[in-house]
């Protein structure tokens, strides 16, 4: 039987694993719960309607940094509460060195340690609206 901490998202088969790729590490599993926190939409979880960011949704706002940190602070402490975060930046649009030009830009950079791995590690993400 295959051992992992948690399902890789996307799902894919992985002939090691079985049907579904699996998490090997205590890093990996943190930045895929990580990715699952800021990218999921309020609501979309229909168990837990509060769980999630929604980073999407602030793709077309005009200042939307402020009320992102602030997002992901509040969720990090109800949904991840190992995780203490040492440096949190938000980038939008002109902040971001972009090569395409594309518009509705958000960058997240999060500086974290955990329980379980005392060493500061850092997840970061991009998101962009699609044209």
């Amino acid at each position: 039987m295959p051992i992992g901490y948690d399902i890789n998202m996307p799902l894919r088969y992985d002939p090691v694993d079985g049907f579904y790729a699996l998490s090997k590490t205590e890093n990996a599993r943190v930045k895929q719960n990580l990715k699952m926190l800021m990218l999921t939409a309020p609501g979309e979880r229909i168990i837990l309607p509060n769980y999630g960011v929604g980073l999407r949704n602030y793709l077309f706002e005009l200042n939307p940094e402020i009320q992102i940190i602030t997002r992901i602070q509040e969720q990090i402490t109800i949904y991840m509460p190992d995780l203490q975060v040492v440096n949190l930046q938000v980038k939008k649009d002109q902040d971001i060195p972009n090569k395409f030009g594309q518009k509705n830009t958000l960058f997240v950079k999060i500086e974290y340690v955990t329980d379980e791995i005392d060493l500061l590690q850092t997840f970061e993400l991009l998101e962009q609206s699609v044209l």
